[in-house]
C-alpha cells in the first residue's frame, strides 16, 4: 500500500507540485499500526489534481478534497488550505488555498497528526509530533479551546485517539474539554455513533468509558449507564448499546435492533 502511495506522490509531484502523506496513516506508520487509510496534501488545486487523475471524484461536501482510487487504495487528497470561518462549531464555510505545508498543518486538531511523509518516505516533523508519540500525549496544534469551539467533533476525538493509542490526553485538553463540551449538541447523533462505537469496539474501551465518564460527556452525549458497562461483562458492541439504552435518540439500522 505504501509503495501506492510513493507512486501516487511521484505523479503529482513530477508535474512541479508539492505532495505529501499527512496525518494518521504517518502516526500510525511510526506507531507500528497498520492502517488503510491514507491521505495526501498537496498544494496542487482539486482542478489540477483532475487533470492528473481524469477519474478522480470530488465530494460534493468536502472543501478542497479529492478522492483518488489507484490499485485499489482509495486516497483522500486535500489542497494546502487555511480555513477561514466555521458554521455551528462543525464545518468550514470559507476556506482559503495557499502554497505552504507549515500553515496547513497549524489548521489540523492535534499535534501526533500533523506529521507527514515525503515519496521517498523522509518523515516531515514540523511541530513536535514524534515527540509526543513518544511521550504517549494528546495535545492540540494550537489552543485547544480555539480547535473545541472549530469543530466539537474533536472532543471525541481526543477522546478516542486516547482510548485507541493508550495516550494521555494534556491538561489544557482536558480543561477546555470540560470548557466546550455543551458543543456537542451540535454535533448530529450519526457522527456521535461512530465516534462512540469506535470507543466501543477498542481493545482499551474501558479507558475511553472512564473517560466519557471524567470528563462529564455521558450527560451531554445522552447515554445514561456508563458505569454499568464498566461492571459488566459484554465486551460486543451491541451489548454496550443494550445497556446504554438510548435507540430512540441514536440512529441503528434493523439488524442492530433485532
Amino acid at each position: 500500500m505504501l509503495d501506492v502511495a510513493f507512486s501516487l506522490l511521484k505523479e503529482i509531484t513530477s508535474r512541479s507540485y508539492k505532495a505529501y502523506i499527512v496525518g494518521g496513516f504517518v502516526r500510525d506508520y511510526l506507531l507500528g499500526i497498520e492502517s488503510n487509510d491514507i491521505d495526501i496534501t498537496t498544494n496542487a488545486t482539486p482542478k489540477q489534481i483532475k487533470e492528473i487523475f481524469e477519474d478522480s471524484c470530488l465530494p460534493t461536501e468536502d472543501y478542497g478534497s479529492i478522492t483518488v482510487i489507484k490499485k485499489g487504495v482509495r486516497f483522500e487528497i486535500t489542497t494546502f488550505r487555511k480555513e477561514i470561518e466555521y458554521a455551528n462549531n462543525r464545518k468550514p464555510i470559507e476556506i482559503k488555498y495557499i502554497d505552504d505545508l507549515f500553515q496547513d498543518l497549524l489548521r489540523r486538531d492535534f499535534i501526533i497528526n500533523t506529521l507527514c511523509m515525503e515519496q521517498d518516505g523522509k518523515i516531515l516533523d514540523y511541530l513536535g509530533g514524534q515527540e509526543d508519540i513518544n511521550n504517549k500525549l494528546i495535545r492540540a496544534v494550537g489552543s485547544a479551546d480555539d480547535k473545541f469551539n472549530e469543530d466539537c467533533l474533536r472532543i471525541l476525538r481526543a477522546v478516542r485517539f486516547a482510548t485507541i493509542l493508550d495516550f494521555s490526553l494534556t491538561d489544557e485538553i482536558i480543561s477546555a474539554i470540560k470548557k466546550n463540551k455543551y458543543l456537542l449538541k451540535n454535533l448530529s447523533y450519526n457522527r456521535k455513533k461512530d465516534e462512540l462505537e469506535k470507543i466501543f469496539t477498542s481493545p482499551n474501551y474501558k479507558k475511553g468509558i472512564r473517560l466519557l465518564l471524567d470528563l462529564g460527556l455521558d450527560k451531554e452525549l445522552e447515554i445514561s449507564n456508563l458505569t454499568k458497562v464498566m461492571s459488566s461483562s459484554t465486551i460486543s458492541l451491541i451489548g454496550i448499546w443494550s445497556i446504554l439504552d438510548v435507540t430512540n435518540k441514536y440512529p441503528f439500522n434493523k439488524n442492530e435492533l433485532d
